[in-house]
């Protein structure tokens, strides 16, 4: 998931469900804690610049920072720290205790919010080097974030006491959240997708309710908390939402591989950005990956042939290949792995892709016929004595 929507549910979280503290900088500290821990993890991006082969995203990120079984080393850090800044500036903040457990909390959210992803995240290491990927939603998400986002500026507007500064806070959330729906529809339009525009149009139209209330006069009855918990269970609806989604394009997708006679290894639904209705059905044999593009808006019977591509294909690759510790690594990652290689003036190359990452066409990029290339696709090249002369990820 995206920071930004790491830092929203954080947020959201701690306003929504932390109990009331004796003094408000105790309990500044508490939210505090739970946001920085929900965003904590992807601090593991930092050690992108010091990979010698810029393979950091696969070897080190969702790891370690990333792991239920450190989680308690880390909230604890998090917490011996966050302590001695609030000694050193003489703030009144929470024992330590409970800051580790504010911390632990915003990194388990964080975990969650990455296991709904299709990337995938170690969630068991060190232990297990296993990835965890429900994929229940795209990594970046516009909807949940427009959700997160609205519920707890909704509050904000309803803390505010003055007739102006309501209708001020009012005015900022409405054109955010229109900004947010014009960025839903281009995305829907660039990638050919049918746009719900008029479900659309009603959800805005009713997230402007208590907003437009608020222009006619104060709203001090409003109780900002109570809008802060209804975005959790907003939330939490949302993400049943994408689960149930997520479970009848799986369903479909296995039944496209029984009607297609595969004997696949695995099934799998991905979800394509950037509505929630499309998704990719993958189905992995010992010899080809199969792949649907499928809307849970359309009947099953309406589903496209699959495109199969060889797992291995072109001219034979070189025994070493397998050897080189980037390849290993990227077989370890890659769910739906193909492979191609070509002998081209006495050099060998091959090119890595997983069909996971795979995305439907922009409109332009389908005008001009051609597609970039897919997401964390490797590229390997070796010389006649079998020795790497260059090896990189190719160029979006």
């Amino acid at each position: 998931m995206d920071p930004l929507t790491h830092g929203l549910s954080g947020a959201l979280a701690a306003r929504a469900l932390l109990p009331k503290f004796s003094d408000q900088s105790t309990e500044r500290v508490a939210r505090w804690a739970v946001l920085l821990g929900s965003v904590f993890p992807d601090i593991d991006v930092i050690a992108k610049p010091f990979d010698p082969d810029d393979f950091a995203t696969i070897r080190v990120h969702r790891t370690v920072t990333h792991s239920l079984v450190c989680l308690p080393i880390w909230a604890f850090l998090l917490a011996g720290l966050a302590v001695w800044y609030c000694r050193r500036r003489s703030l009144a903040a929470p024992r330590l205790g409970v800051l580790t457990l504010l911390f632990g909390s915003g990194i388990a959210l964080h975990i969650l919010f990455d296991c709904i992803t299709s990337f995938g995240t170690l969630v068991w290491s060190p232990v297990s080097w296993t990835r965890v990927s429900w994929d229940w939603t795209f990594i970046v998400d516009l909807a949940l974030t427009g959700i997160l986002l609205y519920f707890l500026l909704l509050g904000w507007v309803a803390g505010s006491a003055e007739r102006r500064e309501s209708a001020t806070r009012s005015g900022v959330l409405l054109a955010l959240m229109a900004a947010l729906v014009t960025m839903y529809l281009l995305a829907c339009y660039a990638f050919a997708q049918p746009a719900p525009t008029t479900l659309v149009i009603a959800l805005y139209a009713a997230a402007a309710a208590p907003l437009c209330l608020s222009l006619a006069g104060p709203v001090r009855h409003w109780n900002p908390r109570m809008w802060w918990r209804i975005g959790v269970l907003a939330t939490t609806v949302y993400l049943g939402l994408d689960a149930q989604g997520h479970q009848r394009a799986l369903e479909r997708a296995q039944e496209l591989a029984v009607a297609n006679h595969l004997d696949a290894r695995e099934v799998a639904a991905i979800p394509l950005p950037p509505n929630f209705t499309a998704w990719g059905g993958f189905a992995r044999t010992p010899q080809a990956v199969s792949r649907w593009t499928l809307s849970l808006t359309e009947p099953p019977a309406t589903a496209p042939n699959p495109v199969a591509l060889p797992a291995v294909s072109g001219s034979p690759c070189p025994d070493v290949l397998w050897t080189v510790a980037q390849v290993r690594a990227w077989m370890r990652f890659a769910r739906f792995p193909v492979v191609e290689c070509r002998e081209d003036s006495g050099a060998e190359t091959a090119q890595f892709t997983d069909l996971r990452f795979y995305r439907p066409p922009f409109r332009w990029e389908t005008r001009i016929g051609r597609e970039r290339p897919i997401p964390f696709t490797w590229h390997v090249t070796l010389d006649g004595a079998g020795r790497i002369t260059r090896e990189g990820w190719v160029a979006q």
